[in-house]
């Protein structure tokens, strides 16, 4: 498996390079054995050390693993995220394995895979708060302007079981997930609630 180690407004050593490969390797290598690559991102805010640990499987239609950590020193911080990946990992071990046992996971390889193109937009949060006080036509032309696009990439929408949508949205760390149930080919989105709970919408057309 084949690691980065990034850091922003931080220097990552070889120290703690290291510790994170020997680290990580051996804790997704216990679940995971088709990782091929993963990343880790270090970033300093004030005192605290900020990490995001991304591990790909590295085919459309594979798995991705993405936790985050937050410590008062990078390795206390690495650890906290590796620990949270391992413990989704090991939830869904015996879902991983149902998952490619049937063909997913490499998927996208075959000549039948079915997904739908997508486009993923990014658009800049709006605080409500600042327009408060303008008047109305001055307030909707502002959000108007808020609206516009930062960024865009290309995405796929897959054909995924229920369960499925819902192990590759908590695995990858996800408020939400889009995909096409594999029962009755609609579009379907599963979201976590606020009270802890999972909600699924299957629109009846």
């Amino acid at each position: 498996m084949q690691i980065r180690v990034i850091g922003a407004h931080t220097d990552v050593g070889q120290s703690l390079t290291q510790y994170v490969e020997e680290n990580l390797t051996k804790a997704v290598k216990k679940y995971f054995d088709h990782a091929v690559s993963a990343e880790v991102h270090f970033a300093k805010d004030g005192h605290i050390f900020k990490v995001t640990l991304v591990v790909n499987e590295g085919v459309k239609g594979g798995i991705v693993v993405k936790s985050d950590g937050e410590a008062g020193d990078a390795y206390g911080a690495f650890n906290e995220a590796c620990e949270r990946s391992a413990k989704q990992l090991s939830r869904y071990k015996r879902k991983i394995k149902n998952y490619r046992r049937y063909g997913a996971g490499l998927k996208s390889l075959e000549p039948n895979y079915k997904a739908l193109d997508a486009t993923k937009y990014v658009l800049p949060p709006l605080n409500y708060d600042v327009f408060a006080e303008m008047e109305s036509e001055e307030a909707e032309e502002k959000i108007d302007d808020l609206h516009k696009i930062v960024a865009e990439k290309t995405t796929e929408i897959e054909e995924l079981s229920i369960d499925e949508a819902i192990m590759k949205m908590d695995l990858a760390n996800l408020p939400a997930l889009v995909f096409m149930n594999s029962k009755n080919k609609r579009i379907n989105v599963v979201y976590h609630r606020k009270d802890g709970n999972i909600s699924w919408i299957d629109p009846q057309v």
